[in-house]
């Protein structure tokens, strides 16, 4: 099996995975129907091939589960907090965020990090200069805007040191 088609198995793999965790549930009739989900989808879109992945580094995507799991629960308290005191005068802001990495397999692991996190939701990317929209709150101010981008950055950054792609630049601290 040339590289190609193991790539692209592996992306119907991938929604399939997605759709069982949706279901949350795996028996026959949520498989079957993941299974016809991925032939639709696949066969009324043009779905990407799995970029290559050359190496991960275990210790690093332990370390970025962690973080995202630490997020998790900071975002979670900072949402909640302003929900509970001031539910109608939270502001919110595009952020703009230039990512360093060009591999989609590193920019799609953050654009889903940074949506699932509470406060945080990508809005719009482009893919051709790698630049993320990602809607942040609270923002209140430039400071807030940019710690917004500076925790997409961060997140970018332990991804890119836990998956090497050929294509992307070096991380410091690898």
């Amino acid at each position: 099996m040339n590289r190609h088609v193991g790539s692209r198995l592996a992306m119907g793999g991938w929604l399939l995975a997605v759709w069982l965790l949706l279901w949350g549930r795996v028996d026959g009739a949520t498989l079957v129907g993941g299974i016809a989900a991925v032939l639709v989808a696949y066969r009324v879109t043009r779905l990407p091939a799995v970029p290559i992945v050359t190496r991960v580094r275990p210790v690093r995507l332990a370390e970025s589960v962690l973080e995202f799991a630490r997020d998790l629960v900071v975002s979670s308290a900072v949402i909640g907090w302003h929900a509970l005191r001031a539910p109608g005068r939270i502001r919110g802001a595009i952020v703009e965020v230039a990512a360093r990495s060009r591999s989609q397999i590193v920019l799609m692991t953050v654009m889903t990090s940074t949506s699932l996190r509470p406060g945080t939701l990508l809005v719009g990317v482009d893919w051709d200069r790698a630049v993320l929209l990602v809607h942040g709150m609270p923002v209140r101010d430039r400071a807030e805007a940019d710690a917004v981008r500076d925790g997409v950055l961060h997140t970018e950054r332990g991804l890119m040191r836990a998956l090497v792609v050929p294509d992307d630049p070096p991380t410091e601290n690898r």
